[in-house]
Formats: C-alpha cells, structure tokens, sequence
C-alpha cells in the first residue's frame, strides 16, 4: 500500500488511527498494539499476499532465536546462527540471481535462474532484526515480549523504506503509557510533514521522474547537455523521492506520537561526502558503523586498517541497494572517495566550501549515473555521450522536454483563451530544474520545520491546497524508489 493513494488517505490511515486511539483510550494497550502489529500486515500485504509469509516467518524464527538466547549460556553460537540464517534469507531472494547469473557467463554453466520475486522491504527489516540479535546477544535488548518485538519490526511508516530504527528507539516508545493519549499537537505536526512530504513525492519526484524515465530507455537520442540536465533531474527526483517518502514516515508516526528518526537532512547542502554521508541514509550509515565498522576494529587498528574499513562499508552499502555491478561500482566509486575525503581531510577544510560541495555533486552526480543504469554499459554510454559523443545531436530532444510539463501551470493561460508560447515546455522544463535546486539548497527542510512547530494560519492554508492538489494527481504517482532496495 502506498502513502500516496486513496486507500491509504481516506481508509487505511484514519481506521488505523481512530482505532488504535479508541484501544488506549479504555485502557486496553496490549490490544491496541495487536490492532496496530494486525494493520501493519494488511499495509505489507497490500502490495503481494506472498511477501506475507515471508516477513512473518521472518519475525517467528528470529523471536524465537532471542527467546532462546535469553536463557541459555552459549549465546554467541545463537546471534552467529541468526546472522547467517537473516544473511541467506536475503541473499535467496535479492542476490541469488545475480550470483548464477555471473557463474554461467564466466564458466559459460546453464545454471536455472530463480526467478524470485523480491519481497518489499527485506533489505531493511532484515537489518533491523540482525541489529536486534546482536544487541540481545550484548545483553542490551531483554524481556521484551513477541507483540513489542512484532510491532517493532512490522511498524508501517517505517517498514518498507526504512529508516531502519533500533529497539532503543522504537519498543520503549510504544510500551510509553504517555504517548498513548491523542495529542492533537503531534497530530498537526505529523499531517505537516505527510503532506509536505507527499508533496515532494508526487508533485516533484514523479514530475522529474518521467524525463529520467524517457532518457534512460532513449539513450542514443541524447546529447552531452541533455545527459547533464537528466542526472540533475535524476538527482532532484531522487532527493525528493526519499526525503518525501522520509518526511511522510515521520509524519505519520508522529501521528501516533511515535518518534521516528530523521534519515534524510538536507544533503545537497554537504561540503564534503563525509558531510554528505552524515545527511544522506542516515540509519543505514549508522548501522553499518555499529554492525560492521566497529567490529572489525574501527579505528583501533591503525591508518590502513581504518581507511580498509571505511571502503568495506561504503562496497557492502552498493551491494545492499540492490544486485548488480552497477551498484557495486556505485558503492565502490564511494568508498574510494570517502577515504580519499578522510585522507586529506585537513587540506579540503582549508579549501573553499563552494568549491569543495561543487566537486562533491559533481561526484555524487557521475556516481548516479551508475547506480540509476541498466546496465553498466548504459552508464558507459552516458559518459561517452556526456564528454565525447552526441554533440551533433539535437540540443534537448523535444520527447524529453515534453516529460517536465505540468499541465495545471497552464490552466490560467487556457480560461483566458491563450495558447501556450513558442518552446514552452523548454521554458517549464528549465524552470523545474532551477526552481528545485534553489529550494533543495536555500530552504529550509521538513525536519527542521516539524522540529520548531512554529506554524501559522498561512501555513495550514499552504498545507491544506497543497493536499487537495495531491489527491487530484495521485492517478499517475509511481512507488516510491527505495522500494526497489
């Protein structure tokens, strides 16, 4: 089920809360967390009844694990048969392909492909439930019982994209008998940040998204200034897509009067990739630095270890977004800059801050072009496109320009019987991609504003058009794309 469609607007979110509400209001807590857990299934089934047993075994088999661990004495030999069983589990479903894939074409075997459809969200509720092992495994996750434990993995806001939240976050917020109560504060400033995020995702993201869409099945129509304004779209669209799909999740849970925490903060405004990394995915970065970074050693174990360390993450992380050798280049292409970020951090502080974020969405934007790609000879394409070749092509296809149209930003031209100007969607498409950098780069993020709760009366009037201009276009809103990981 998507945030943005009807059913979810006007069926599921109000039942969800009014009910679960009316559960606390009478005192009955345990229940209403089983209505909460139960419309958390319907929310993940919604999309496919067969992800259904997929998340509940998941959530069955790893209860059961921490059960076991909280009362025998071996619990190493409990996590490590957690890990590697959550690890395959995920490795079936999302790699498994990609692995036999690479063996026939290397071995030239006829291995059969799977096939498998890949479960939503397995990426992130698997991390989460491997984070919640080794946490139970150092004593720091005890007497919780199946329904918090449930509830912590199935919590719809935050199930299938994340952010993936820690059991010290979420479990004692819903035990919390003061957070039970409506609060119609939190409720203004969670329907703030859903709309304002669902703003982003089906006016902005889906807008752009199209162009990208066009441009990557259309690769040799493009020329090296169409390439240009294509990865600036895909990096609007991408922005939009997750911190939209960021703000809703907190939004709705603040709704709740649940606290989810911010994974996405302004990062086009980062000077460095380390600064980058610290806005962008926030959570995953975080586990990775909690799971993976520290046991390794971390910092501890000298210059090359350390920096050795930091590449591992950021490879691991190319991987995680999703089965192909464009991601892995991604993660690569990361990895090998953060180091290198880290290396001469001392040098780049003393450097301009424009000149330092300009190479950083310079980079983050060739970045993209692999990890947006089909292929990893689409991406080759692109950049021979963008530096040597196309250039005796149209400037802009007119197809492409015809994809940033917003039709509603001409309705004032047609009551008064004027037809469009010469050129026009190239005036709109440009006008897109300026205004959306202006506002990623000089306003104010959802976060900040949900965290200030100064709203005025014009706020609530911006917010409530804004709601009304959404449900008119959620006909064509596409899923969201970090579903895709």
């Amino acid at each position: 089920m998507l945030f943005n469609s009807y059913i979810f607007v006007f069926l599921f979110l109000p039942v969800c809360l009014v009910f679960y509400f009316l559960c606390n209001f009478y005192k009955k807590y345990e229940i209403g967390k089983m209505f909460l857990t139960g419309m958390s299934f319907w929310f993940y089934a919604y999309f496919n009844i067969n992800y259904l047993p997929v998340i509940v075994c998941s959530i069955l088999i790893n209860y059961l694990l921490y059960y076991i661990m909280e009362r025998v004495s071996n619990r190493r030999r409990i996590v490590v048969t957690g890990i590697i069983l959550n690890l395959s589990v995920l490795f079936y479903f999302k790699y498994y392909d990609f692995f036999i894939e690479n063996i026939n074409e290397v071995f030239g075997s006829d291995f059969t492909l799977n096939r498998v459809l890949l479960p939503l969200g397995i990426s992130f509720f698997t991390f989460q439930q491997i984070g919640f092992l080794v946490d139970a495994y150092r004593k720091e996750a005890e007497g919780y019982s199946f329904l918090d434990y449930a509830l912590f993995v199935t919590f719809f806001p935050q199930l299938i994209a994340g952010p993936i939240v820690t059991h010290k976050e979420m479990i004692p917020q819903f035990q919390d008998v003061s957070k039970k109560k409506f609060d119609s504060e939190n409720f203004s400033t969670g329907m703030y940040g859903f709309v304002l995020g669902m703003s982003k995702k089906v006016l902005v993201a889906d807008t752009f998204g199209k162009g990208v869409d066009w441009a990557f099945q259309n690769a040799d129509r493009l020329n090296g200034l169409a390439v240009l304004l294509v990865m600036l779209s895909y990096m609007i669209q991408l922005y939009f897509d997750f911190s939209g799909y960021c703000d809703m999740a907190r939004g709705i849970g603040k709704m709740f009067n649940i606290e989810i925490p911010i994974n996405f903060y302004s990062p086009y405004k980062a000077v460095d990739l380390i600064d980058f990394w610290k806005r962008w995915h926030i959570t995953l970065s975080r586990f990775f630095t909690q799971y993976l970074y520290i046991p390794l050693g971390g910092s501890r174990k000298g210059k090359i270890r350390t920096y050795l360390h930091i590449f591992l993450i950021y490879f691991v992380s190319g991987i995680w977004h999703g089965a192909g050798w464009t991601y892995i280049i991604w993660g690569a292409m990361h990895g090998s800059v953060y180091v290198f970020n880290r290396i001469f951090r001392k040098g780049i502080e003393k450097m301009p801050k424009v000149l330092t974020w300009a190479v950083t969405m310079t980079f983050f934007m060739f970045s993209l072009i692999f990890f947006r790609s089909e292929s990893v000879s689409q991406a080759l394409l692109l950049m021979r496109r963008l530096f040597t070749e196309g250039f005796d092509l149209p400037w802009v296809p007119a197809d492409l320009a015809a994809c940033y149209q917003m039709e509603e930003f001409w309705y004032p031209l047609k009551v008064l019987g004027v037809d469009r100007l010469p050129f026009s969607q190239y005036y709109m498409m440009f006008a897109l991609i300026g205004t959306a950098w202006l506002v990623m780069l000089f306003c104010k993020n959802v976060n900040e504003k949900m965290e200030s709760r100064k709203f005025s009366a014009w706020n609530g009037v911006i917010c409530a058009a804004l709601f009304l201009w959404n449900i008119v276009s959620f006909s064509g809103v596409s899923s969201f794309l970090y579903f895709n990981f």
